[in-house]
């Protein structure tokens, strides 16, 4: 039998759909995966192989009965560590959440599973999603399953924040996993490690039972094998979510259906600012060759200016940690979590104790 950890979200919900294998042979088959890397790669902070054989039992019914079985039949996959997941550690990879188990579902998540996905476990991430090596977790640092081209034996980072999710899908412990982007969290890490992954429109996802960073710039978004993989997964993760004042009240498109190489009669702008003087030798010709790949697929290269670019970082810089330290601000020890009440301590010193105690460094850096 082909090895099933080797099949992405396409090949996967075919196969079981088909009854070329079972979805709980899918399931299995991860779930060893993730116990066999767990200690060289610490992908996951909680692995749920019983939530993931019992979704591929109900769609392993669902077929024999004949019903249909969702975008996501039969797909286990990785969910990072921001989601609530009912009934399972909610973390964001912080002390001050560790224990909290939370009584509702995300949106984002229970879209999946109603799609037909089931859980492999929480994985591991950037404290509250600040980092982009995803060195900041309180579990400590996931590592890539890449090595050095030179054979070296370092480790190597796999990004961030989302770097649970990028060295679980890169290392076949999970066909998909969810991600989130503030800042290049979901892109950076899918570039790091090779795979595919879609920051898509603010609001196409909703962010209800999401662990917060910065409101107005946080967003949900699929990684996976490849862009086909991401296209499925994006139209079970979005759509209209009155429990979020963002959502976007859209129809949400056949992204796989669409999906073509023809680029005949689309205008791609390149911006000239994005060429900067001193770039890398390799990346000037990643960046040729993608230009002539989209020439190839019959699509008009123009040149443009992005002249203010150079304002993006410092924007982001005034918007992340002015909304961080608002969001932040929930966590005190009163009602969930952490809480470090010293001998004799007021409130306020309840609160500053906590916040000492459970937030790392880099949280305590941005807020």
């Amino acid at each position: 039998m082909t090895d099933l950890t080797e099949l992405g979200v396409a090949a996967i919900r075919d196969g079981v759909a088909k009854g070329d294998f079972t979805a709980v042979e899918v399931a299995e088959a991860f779930n060893a995966n993730v116990a066999a890397a767990q200690a060289a790669l610490n992908a996951f902070i909680v692995a749920t192989p019983e939530k993931a054989i019992a979704a591929a039992k109900a769609t392993d019914a669902k077929r024999a009965k004949g019903e249909a079985l969702g975008k996501m039949g039969g797909v286990p996959i990785g969910m990072k560590d921001l989601f609530a997941t009912k009934g399972v550690q909610t973390t964001a990879a912080s002390h001050i959440l560790e224990g909290f188990t939370p009584e509702y579902e995300s949106t984002v998540s229970q879209k999946l599973w109603d799609a037909g996905a089931g859980m492999l476990g929480k994985l591991n991430l950037d404290q509250f999603a600040m980092g982009s090596s995803n060195e900041t977790s309180y579990f400590g640092n996931v590592i890539s399953p890449w090595r050095r081209k030179d054979g070296g034996n370092a480790a190597l980072a796999p990004g961030g924040s989302s770097g649970g999710s990028s060295a679980a899908v890169s290392a076949r412990l999970a066909p998909a996993a969810t991600g989130t982007d503030t800042g290049g969290s979901i892109r950076q890490p899918a570039a790091f490690v090779g795979i595919s992954g879609i920051k898509p429109t603010y609001g196409r996802c909703s962010r209800w039972g999401i662990v917060a960073f910065a409101s107005s710039l946080d967003q949900a978004g699929p990684m996976a094998r490849d862009v086909r993989d991401c296209a499925i997964m994006l139209e079970a993760m979005a759509g209209f979510d009155p429990k979020d004042s963002t959502s976007l009240d859209m129809p949400v498109p056949a992204w796989e259906a669409g999906l073509s190489g023809d680029m005949k009669g689309k205008k791609v702008g390149i911006p000239r600012e994005y060429r900067m003087d001193g770039m890398d030798a390799d990346v000037a010709a990643s960046w040729d060759a993608g230009i002539a790949w989209l020439k190839d697929a019959g699509a008009e290269i123009v040149d443009i200016s992005l002249p203010h670019t150079k304002y993006a970082l410092p924007a982001y810089y005034i918007i992340a940690p002015a909304e961080a330290s608002s969001n932040l601000a929930r966590y005190d020890g009163v009602r969930y979590g952490l809480r470090d009440l010293p001998d004799g301590a007021g409130l306020q010193d309840m609160y500053a104790a906590t916040r000492a105690a459970g937030f790392g460094a880099e949280v305590k850096r941005r807020s």
